[in-house]
């Protein structure tokens, strides 16, 4: 298929636009506490509202994985971008905090995956040449939702309340979303941009020789190592960025604005962080820059556990947004080299249960941690053992990695 009958770049634009509306659910923790200080609702109360969104992320992700294999992602940017826009309408209207597990993190969350997983997988589609690279500027626009919406919405709140912010950003999210829908395109099966060949350089990852479904996958003993990367990386950075907002505020006595600043630029970190690893691993292979990945997370943990300065607070911020930027670029590329594109929204979004073991335990462990001892310290050092895991896992892919770029059908049928 030619590149000239599908503006190709067009369409990647369209889709990091509207990941940047979704991109909102990382802004949670400036909705966090104005939510608390509204209705009283405890600290641990609010925090399971953003466990549970990001739980439910791998049936988002199957879900939306079905819808893009079969239907094209212009349908789910249409469906999954309704369900967001108005799970975020609704928060508005919330009196308690059952109704907001209700709009916020089952509606809006759901939403926000369906559509994340058609923009993903239709995108490494067309970009079999720059799959890092693409991947990770479609999840820099995801990642970059809240570097755009904090200081907005915080400004918002400040004037206008926190339930109409989330009134006024569901209907301008629709709006938005919705016109990126008429761009984007359903990428044809086995497209190739003009002039291009696969490479066959040795530091190039191989295209996927078969295209396998989930349950092949499953019997791939890589890809539960592959799972476990994913889980320690994700879970040690959302720790942290789930909560910058409320870290800055409580160790660091910053105020809600200047708190607000720092949530932008752990989210510009991970909007920078999925573009550069995802360029990077494009490079030297995704093992090896997994690996860096988590001693830059380890060396930002430990020095967020020593710090008791806010330019120390910045840099561990910076460090650790970028890194769990770096995941969610590396893993889509992972995922489709060794088991093809054909499949590839299904199988991403299984594996994407990695995200949500980590969604389940990371800020719940962050929040306990305070609730019990009154600051965030030891999820620090929590968050910097996942990271000496997670490196030795690395180090096993590596070595599988090695072995075969590519898994056969024969090797995964055994």
């Amino acid at each position: 298929m030619s590149e000239q009958k599908y503006n190709r770049w067009l369409i990647l634009v369209a889709a990091v636009i509207t990941n940047v509306c979704i991109g909102t659910l990382y802004a949670w923790s400036v909705f966090a506490l104005p939510l608390g200080k509204t209705f009283g609702w405890a600290a641990t109360s609010i925090a399971l509202a953003f466990t549970i969104n990001h739980a439910l992320s791998p049936v988002a992700m199957i879900g939306g994985g079905y819808i893009q294999d079969r239907l094209g992602s212009k349908a789910n940017v249409i469906i999954g971008g309704c369900m967001f826009s108005v799970g975020l309408f609704i928060t508005g209207f919330v009196s308690s905090v059952e109704m907001l597990y209700i709009t916020y993190s089952v509606l809006a969350g759901i939403g926000g995956g369906v559509t994340y997983a058609g923009t993903l997988g239709n995108t490494v589609k067309f970009f079999p040449d720059k799959r890092g690279l693409a991947a990770g500027l479609v999840a820099a626009g995801y990642g970059s939702g809240a570097t755009i919406v904090a200081p907005i919405a915080s400004s918002m709140i400040t004037s206008l309340g926190v339930l109409t912010t989330f009134k006024i950003l569901g209907a301008v999210f629709f709006v938005v979303i919705m016109l990126c829908s008429l761009v984007i395109k359903r990428a044809p099966a086995g497209f190739k941009p003009e002039g291009w060949n696969p490479p066959v350089e040795a530091n190039v990852p191989k295209p996927a020789a078969v295209d396998v479904v989930w349950s092949q996958m499953l019997r791939d003993s890589t890809w539960w190592v592959v799972l476990v990367m994913l889980t320690c990386g994700a879970m040690s950075g959302l720790m942290i960025t789930a909560f910058a907002s409320p870290i800055g505020q409580q160790m660091f006595k910053l105020t809600p604005m200047d708190a607000a600043f720092f949530v932008s630029l752990v989210a510009v970190s991970n909007s920078l962080g999925r573009i550069v690893f995802g360029a990077v691993s494009d490079k030297i292979g995704r093992s090896s820059t997994i690996m860096i990945m988590y001693v830059f997370s380890a060396l930002g943990m430990l020095n967020l556990a020593l710090t008791g300065s806010v330019p120390g607070f910045a840099a561990s911020g910076i460090v650790v947004g970028a890194v769990f930027g770096g995941f969610m670029s590396t893993m889509p590329s992972i995922i489709s080299e060794r088991y093809g594109l054909k499949n590839f929204g299904v199988n991403y979004g299984i594996t994407f249960v990695g995200f949500s073991l980590a969604a389940i335990f990371g800020p719940m462990t962050a929040a306990t941690v305070r609730q019990t001892t009154g600051n965030y310290e030891q999820a620090f050092w929590i968050a910097l053992g996942l990271n000496i895991v997670g490196l030795v896992f690395a180090l096993i892919f590596r070595s599988l990695d090695k072995r075969s770029k590519v898994v056969s059908q024969v090797t995964i049928s055994k």
